[in-house]
């Protein structure tokens, strides 16, 4: 079966598997079935299926329900996982990272202003689009509001996500703050499953308000009012 890219995160993945993996990790982004699979690309994966199924033993059944249960308990775990994302009203973790200019940026440094921490992907559709939407608040908003992108590599894929390609990206969609370099001990910190991922936090640093995917300007610039009223 061909492989074909993942429409999020950019990951190669079996075409007869893209659907599962879509829905297994980035549950929080929505994407039409459309831009997964091609009505083709669907009736293929149906005809190439499974013929026929071997018998199971009584001990393979005994198996198969036992994977089950484990199944059903770690999808629970999953779904109630509580540090999966941070909450409004959480204390932000203070991290430091590497910035694509080559310096240095930390969190904590940034209190005293709201600032807008944004976790993204270079090669994610959605992060491209939100882009521009980012760059027209920055004009509004910088100075009142710190804006901090964080770049997270997904896709995992060659060529990697380093300093070079994340200016031109930056320049490309004019987003003139800072942009830190993929920190795997960060993006687990915050719980990233998906992006973009963004937050608001007030002037000591605490969750105002979280989106996931895609966010217009509108529902941002309200975000970006209240945390400066407060």
């Amino acid at each position: 079966m061909a492989m074909k890219k993942c429409p999020v995160c950019g990951v190669s993945v079996k075409v007869e598997n893209l659907e599962r993996h879509v829905h297994d990790q980035h549950p929080r982004t929505h994407v039409e079935p459309e831009q997964i699979l091609t009505n083709e690309e669907r009736l293929k994966v149906r005809r190439t299926g499974p013929a026929s199924r071997p018998m199971m033993t009584r001990r393979g059944k005994m198996i198969a329900v036992a994977v089950a249960v484990i199944l059903v308990l770690v999808i629970v775990a999953v779904v109630f996982r509580p540090n999966v994302g941070l909450g409004v009203g959480q204390v932000a973790p203070d991290f430091t990272a590497t910035t694509s200019d080559g310096g240095t940026v930390r969190l904590s440094s940034m209190r005293g202003l709201p600032v807008f921490l944004e976790f993204m992907d270079i090669d994610c559709p959605h992060c491209i689009n939100e882009a521009g939407v980012l760059a027209g608040l920055h004009a509004t908003y910088s100075g009142r509001v710190t804006f901090l992108s964080v770049d997270v590599d997904f896709a995992s894929l060659p060529p990697p996500d380093d300093a070079s390609r994340i200016n031109a990206f930056r320049i490309q969609h004019n987003n003139t703050w800072t942009f830190a370099l993929p920190n795997t001990l960060t993006t687990e910190t915050y719980g990233v499953t998906g992006t973009p991922t963004m937050y608001v936090l007030d002037r000591n640093s605490v969750v105002s308000a979280a989106f996931f995917g895609e966010t217009s300007a509108s529902v941002l610039a309200g975000a970006f009012d209240r945390v400066l009223q407060a």
